[in-house]
C-alpha cells in the first residue's frame, strides 16, 4: 500500500493552499531564524563544500511541494531570500548524483515557513510524509516480512549510503537494542539527521512488527573539523518492542 494522501486543505499563503494532516491545527506565519547556507567559519564557497547527499533528497522536497501545494515548489521559492538557493533548490536533480548537503538546514527552515509550520513541526511531518512514501509498496510488503531486528541492523547503513562523507560502526546489538555510532557527520546537519533515523526507524520497524520504537542520544562530541565544519560523533540506541 502506497502513502496516505494527507487530508485536509487551508490556505498557507495568499497563493497557494496546502493539505495539513488530519487534525493538525492551523499555524501562524513562522518567523524562525534560519540557519546560514554556510556556517561560520567554513572553508569553501555555497555548494562546493565537501558533505553531499544524492540527489533523491532534494527531489523529493521539488515532490513533496509539488504534490501538496497549488503553487508548488513555487511556494517554497516564494520564501526563500536567496537567490542562489531558489537556483539550486529548482533545478532537475539526478537521483543518484551527488549535490551539497549544507543548504539542507536553511532550506528545512524556509519550508516549514512556507507551510506556516515550526520548524520542529514540519521537519517530524515532512520525514514522515517522506518515510511513507520510501518505505511503500513493495517495500512495506519486505519489511512485514523480516524481523524487527533483522531492519534495525540494516538500518544505519542504508541511510548512509545517502552520503558521501558518513560512516556507522554497530557498538551493541541485543534482543529489542542496538547501538550505533555514526562517524564525520558535520554539527550543522546533526539534528536533522537525527530526526531522520528515528522516524525512518520508527516506520521500518513498525513496518516489521514492532509495537514501539524510542532512540535515545547517547552523546554527541566533537571529533575535529573538516574544511573548517566541525565534526560530530553521533552515538544512539535504538530500542524497539
Amino acid at each position: 500500500m502506497g502513502p496516505s494522501p494527507v487530508p485536509s486543505v487551508f490556505d498557507v499563503t495568499p497563493f497557494a493552499r496546502a493539505r495539513q494532516p488530519s487534525g493538525e491545527p492551523r499555524r501562524p506565519p513562522s518567523v524562525q531564524f534560519v540557519p546560514p547556507m554556510i556556517p561560520r567559519g567554513a572553508q569553501f564557497k555555497f555548494l562546493e563544500s565537501p558533505f553531499r547527499v544524492k540527489g533523491v533528497l532534494y527531489q523529493g522536497t521539488q515532490a513533496f511541494f509539488n504534490d501538496n501545494l497549488q503553487a508548488g515548489i513555487g511556494a517554497l521559492v516564494a520564501e526563500i531570500a536567496s537567490p542562489e538557493l531558489r537556483d539550486f533548490i529548482t533545478q532537475p536533480f539526478l537521483a543518484s548524483g551527488w549535490y551539497d548537503a549544507l543548504p539542507v538546514p536553511a532550506l528545512v527552515a524556509y519550508e516549514a515557513r512556507a507551510l506556516r509550520m515550526t520548524v520542529n513541526d514540519y521537519s517530524l511531518y515532512r520525514t514522515r510524509y517522506q518515510a511513507r512514501r520510501d518505505l511503500g509498496g513493495v517495500y512495506a510488503w519486505v519489511l512485514r516480512i523480516a524481523r524487527p531486528q533483522d531492519v534495525a541492523l540494516r538500518l544505519p547503513a542504508v541511510m548512509v549510503r545517502m552520503f558521501d562523507f558518513a560512516k556507522c560502526d554497530v557498538a551493541c546489538v541485543q534482543d529489542g537494542t542496538l547501538e550505533t555510532i555514526f562517524r564525520g557527520i558535520p554539527a550543522p546537519l546533526e539534528p536533522w539527521l537525527r530526526n531522520g533515523l528515528l522516524i525512518y526507524a520508527q516506520t521500518a520497524l513498525k513496518l516489521a512488527g514492532a509495537k514501539t520504537v524510542e532512540l535515545e542520544q547517547m552523546n554527541a562530541p566533537v571529533e575535529g573539523e573538516r574544511a573548517g565544519v566541525p565534526l560530530v560523533m553521533m552515538h544512539v540506541r535504538l530500542r524497539w518492542s
